[in-house]
């Protein structure tokens, strides 16, 4: 780090290089992310410290911003540069990240990430004594479905009132919405906040999310997706390239349409239809898969530092369909209004901390007792729930021949 002269003057000086700064950023927020622990304690002194809250405090370039608040964020991961970096942004009059969140609604695309950041941050990490947690202040009357907090890979970022996500791991994380469609036509939208690499689309509960193995929406046979950055659909892992296409950009809106009637999904890009697709049903023909006895899901998956928006139904459409009656998600969804609290991750890990299950429970679900033994394998500890839904046991791989209930 001392060849590198981080610190408060070279982020204030007069003459910076934008790319420069920010790719010290980055490889600071990786540094610290692979690093986690004492190595990364060492490498956050003082000086590379007043390096990142600088641009933080002083909020010279979006770009810059973004990729020094990502920093602070990933040295976060360890307790004592937490509460150290917490400590600095106290000292503060005004704290640094309470006026960047008010970026989170911007229409420049690149603040409105240091908005959202800035704001995760404050729910998860950096708290405020006063300031209340933005689930508690986000008005949700209007909305019917949302991304499901319950069904996301670990590391993905949801907002407040569950319609944005964010990714800034370095994993492929994955995330479903709250309400499933079996029958009929439906359609949804999604405003690009970055233009990187995500899989938007359609998803089963049969899809599943290997984030750390680099599969998402559209790598298995239950899922269909559209990349726009590199112009591809997914299905089965295996690309198809599109043509006359542009790549997305900040601001662009993908239309996501699938029709059970006529067995087909459509893609389209700011109204222009990219492609029909039928291989995500015709594939479960040939497979004998009934795709839609549990319902499709809007998903979508997400590389590193990307953003997206979603639509379903809360604003009208800017791009709907008109060659076919559709319904929209919000208008029939139905959420309990304990299931539209997007809550800080933070709170829902103390809560099970705190929780302690019973002896017996099941070590699939630890809601139900364990009473079901496996043949052959004679492994137990499952519930009746759970080993209705396996073909092979959890323990050792072995097909599941007979199931024997013992009293417990």
């Amino acid at each position: 780090m001392e060849m590198l002269g981080l610190s408060a003057m070279r982020a204030l000086s007069g003459d910076i290089n934008v790319q420069v700064e920010r790719n010290i950023c980055v490889i600071l927020g990786c540094i610290a992310d692979k690093l986690a622990g004492p190595n990364s304690i060492a490498v956050l002194t003082e000086e590379t410290l007043d390096y990142m809250l600088s641009f933080v405090m002083f909020r010279r370039e979006p770009r810059i911003v973004l990729y020094a608040l990502i920093a602070l964020e990933k040295f976060a991961h360890t307790t004592e540069n937490k509460l150290t970096i917490k400590a600095r942004l106290d000292a503060e009059v005004d704290n640094p990240l309470m006026n960047l969140e008010q970026h989170a609604e911007s229409a420049d695309f690149t603040w409105r990430q240091v908005g959202f950041c800035a704001k995760w941050a404050l729910d998860n990490l950096f708290t405020v004594p006063g300031r209340p947690l933005s689930y508690e202040t986000a008005d949700m009357s209007d909305i019917n479905a949302i991304l499901n907090t319950q069904d996301v890979s670990e590391y993905l970022k949801i907002s407040c009132d569950g319609l944005e996500a964010r990714c800034d791991s370095y994993s492929f994380e994955s995330v479903r919405c709250t309400f499933p469609v079996n029958f009929g036509v439906w359609y949804y939208e999604c405003t690009i906040i970055t233009p990187g690499v995500m899989q938007i689309g359609w998803a089963t509960k049969s899809s599943h999310f290997l984030n750390h193995e680099g599969y998402g929406i559209g790598d298995d046979l239950y899922s269909l997706s559209y990349d726009g950055c590199r112009k591809l659909i997914w299905h089965e892992a295996k690309p198809s390239p599109v043509k006359d296409v542009d790549v997305w950009q900040p601001g662009d809106i993908i239309g996501c349409l699938i029709d059970m009637n006529e067995e087909e999904a459509i893609f389209s890009l700011n109204g222009q239809r990219i492609r029909t697709c039928t291989n995500l049903f015709r594939a479960a023909r040939v497979n004998q898969i009934d795709l839609t006895r549990n319902g499709f899901f809007a998903a979508a998956s997400f590389m590193a530092f990307q953003q997206c928006r979603f639509n379903f139904g809360t604003e009208p459409f800017r791009f709907p369909p008109t060659d076919r009656a559709f319904g929209n998600f919000n208008e029939f969804g139905v959420l309990t209004n304990d299931q539209k609290r997007v809550v800080p991750r933070r709170l829902e890990l103390e809560k099970l901390r705190s929780t302690t299950a019973k002896e017996n429970s099941c070590t699939l679900c630890y809601d139900a007792d364990a009473c079901c033994v496996l043949e052959p394998c004679k492994h137990r500890g499952f519930c009746s729930l759970c080993t209705s839904q396996l073909k092979e046991c959890p323990m050792c791989r072995a097909a599941i021949v007979n199931v024997t209930t013992e009293n417990t």
